[in-house]
């Protein structure tokens, strides 16, 4: 799986193959099907105005080819330099050694190995369907994606977008996906940069947001707090923040009126009723200062020493 993104495209070509792209002959093209070999199958994964996702397939592999125009152009070019500048310094992200980059004023391209296997998002599936005889395997796969973001704390690094579609589970570990906002020392936080998902936000981090204060580069405990908030949607499939009790829908807010909102007044988080152990962990990263967050490899830990 390649960076798809939260955002689910609403073409109806998503995962339907095309013997050659329409919109990437110039973009990638070459330097794909020189790695996958020909004939090569062209699937597209995602279709958003400034980013197009596709997997590529051939008799020499499989790559996911990832273009960005207009806004994404900064976004792909941002994401080529973070993987060139890991390389395999990091497990999480050991595959950006293997990339290859191109682009030109108006757009840029980026060629991944293509990442087998499920999200996060889809291993803690079984959890929120109910299936409580599955809750091992679930816990696993959360305290695995903690341990892979510990890692690249440990590296020096912060992610920056954490979140559970951005972690794939293969058999030699999980990979971090969607690195465009990622920094250390060595490439300071770009000025394009938001804060990522707006429900998976610090209270610090949103208050530094909101205040414009930029370039907002989320640090390693925000990043933890990023972490937590992740799992338990990807749990539940509802946000940590219980918005009922504020009275509103934030579905019915843009981006930036809900932070001013949440500035405000922060809602209180909601429940797990369904694995309340699992809740009590999630809520003692979520809620204690940013001075006394554990670190995602403690997190790793408590997960490893939950329960199913």
């Amino acid at each position: 799986m390649s960076d798809i993104t939260t955002d689910q495209a609403p073409s109806a070509l998503l995962g339907s193959p095309h013997p050659a792209p329409a919109v990437t002959s110039e973009e990638g093209r070459a330097e794909a099907e020189k790695l996958t070999g020909t004939p090569a199958t062209w699937e597209l994964k995602a279709d958003r105005s400034s980013t197009t996702v596709w997997r590529v397939t051939g008799p020499m592999g499989q790559w996911a080819l990832k273009v960005g125009r207009g806004e994404g152009t900064v976004v792909v070019a941002r994401e080529a330099e973070v993987l060139a500048r890991i390389g395999a310094t990091v497990p999480t992200t050991s595959y950006g050694a293997r990339t290859k980059s191109g682009g030109t004023s108006t757009s840029a391209w980026l060629l991944t190995p293509w990442l087998e296997g499920p999200s996060t998002w889809d291993a803690l599936r079984p959890v929120r369907d109910g299936k409580v005889d599955q809750r091992q395997a679930a816990l696993a796969a959360a305290a695995d994606m903690a341990a892979a973001v510990g890692a690249l704390h440990h590296a020096g690094w912060v992610h920056g977008d954490i979140q559970p579609h951005h972690s794939i589970h293969m058999p030699g570990g999980v990979r971090l996906i969607g690195c465009s906002w990622a920094w250390n020392t060595s490439i300071a936080p770009s000025n394009a940069f938001h804060g990522g998902l707006l429900h998976l936000m610090s209270p610090e981090l949103m208050t530094r947001a909101a205040a414009g204060q930029g370039p907002l580069g989320p640090t390693q405990p925000d990043e933890v707090y990023g972490l937590a908030a992740s799992l338990w949607w990807a749990s539940t499939g509802s946000w940590p923040l219980d918005y009922a009790q504020l009275g509103i829908d934030p579905g019915k807010f843009t981006a930036s009126a809900l932070r001013q909102v949440l500035v405000r007044r922060w809602p209180p988080f909601g429940n797990i009723p369904a694995w309340p152990q699992l809740e009590e962990v999630l809520r003692a990263v979520l809620t204690v200062r940013p001075d006394g967050r554990p670190s995602a490899l403690h997190l790793a830990q408590w997960l490893r020493a939950l329960p199913a």
